[in-house]
């Protein structure tokens, strides 16, 4: 079992500290499950009880209630989560709502999984990155727009 520490930064940003190379999208930052939760969290316009999500989540497979509260939970404690305790017929409940928009914690979490590469392997990186780019026309047209826009507002 992979173990994935996000932790929030300034600025509102997600800090990855593991990324699982098998997995596709969001699933390469964290576990099924945490993905299926943080997927039914981008989707609302407004906070969720656990039951809300376990409700939508038990349409698509069987889960138990608590699996799906000890998963946000820990999505909270990591910082994807945020929570606030409310009042309800049956006691005290959390309603959660994501700390971070989808896009914004996607280009975070790629923006450490690439500073970590290029820290520990430069030199390597940048050669494949020119490797792949000249090998595809239109991904290195669209690579060298943005380089030139960079290199413009830095004033280079």
């Amino acid at each position: 079992m992979r173990t994935v520490i996000i932790r929030k930064m300034r600025r509102g940003a997600a800090k990855i500290s593991q990324y699982n190379i098998e997995g596709k999208e969001l699933q390469a930052f964290l576990g099924p499950l945490e993905t299926s939760i943080i997927e039914v969290m981008w989707g609302s316009k407004q906070p969720l009880t656990v039951r809300d999500v376990y409700e939508k989540l038990r349409r698509r497979k069987r889960i138990a209630y608590t699996t799906v509260m000890t998963t946000m939970d820990r999505l909270y404690e990591k910082g994807l989560l945020d929570r606030r305790v409310e009042k309800g017929r049956g006691g005290v409940l959390y309603v959660y709502w994501p700390k971070f928009e989808e896009h914004s914690f996607k280009k975070s979490a790629v923006h450490e999984v690439l500073n970590s590469l290029m820290e520990n392997f430069g030199d390597i990186v940048a050669s494949y990155l020119v490797e792949r780019l000249s090998s595809d026309e239109k991904e290195f047209k669209d690579f060298k727009e943005k380089l030139e826009k960079a290199l413009r507002r830095k004033g280079g």
